[in-house]
């Protein structure tokens, strides 16, 4: 299942690149093909990441709802909100549930001990060191390229309506507010990802342990 899922997510990346070009948006064309290749990487390693099929759709469903920004959603959001909004809160969400899997093998039964806070604060900044690296690309692409679209670089939705309002970001900061609101819905969407795992971990019963005892005559039987 989780190649198909696999198979699926990587034809959705590769088909949004030939809309990409005919769109005028190829700057998403490098981010597309990333996804593309860390959704095999994903599946490739499911088993080391206790990677379950749900959670890698989510994964790869808000990688593709970034990928959309090729048909415009960045510029003219096709929801009432902005969709950098859309695409921060699902993407980390997804991922946060993803680190949230794969550190879980070390929990303790008892929701709140002091290891399972450790683990959940673990959980909380690794999630948000994504959204970090994140952030590092579009300002790096800056850096290089100047304005334009995809991750690699920063333009429609990004806080500026288009390149003629660039001088906004020594007027009124708006790389330095994109990035803000950037970080508030990439935290929205970590601590929604993680309440539904710890209210789930609560409500699932775990089985106790127990301790079996055996008489000590039994043992000088074996020896004897």
């Amino acid at each position: 299942m989780n190649w198909l899922v696999t198979v699926l997510g990587v034809l959705s990346f590769l088909v949004l690149i030939p809309l990409a070009i005919i769109s005028g948006t190829s700057g998403f064309i490098p981010e597309l093909l990333i996804f593309a290749a860390l959704t095999v990487l994903l599946a490739y390693h499911a088993g080391a990441l206790k990677l379950k099929v749900p959670v890698l759709t989510l994964v790869i469903f808000g990688m593709l709802l970034h990928g959309f920004g090729a048909l415009g959603f960045y510029g003219e959001s096709p929801l009432p909100i902005q969709w950098d909004h859309v695409t921060h809160f699902v993407g980390l969400f997804a991922f946060a549930l993803l680190i949230f899997g794969f550190v879980e093998q070390w929990m303790d039964a008892r929701v709140f001990s002091k290891k399972n806070v450790f683990l959940l604060i673990t959980i909380f900044l690794a999630a948000q060191g994504v959204g970090a690296v994140i952030e590092l690309s579009e300002f790096a692409g800056y850096l290089k390229w100047g304005f334009g679209e995809g991750a690699f670089a920063f333009g429609p939705g990004d806080g500026l309506p288009s390149a003629a309002h660039t001088d906004a970001i020594d007027n009124i900061g708006g790389g330095w507010i994109n990035t803000g609101w950037d970080l508030i819905f990439n935290s929205l969407g970590i601590l929604a990802a993680m309440l539904i795992l710890v209210v789930r971990r609560a409500l699932v019963a775990r089985p106790k342990s127990a301790y079996y005892f055996e008489d000590v005559g039994e043992w000088s039987r074996r020896v004897n």
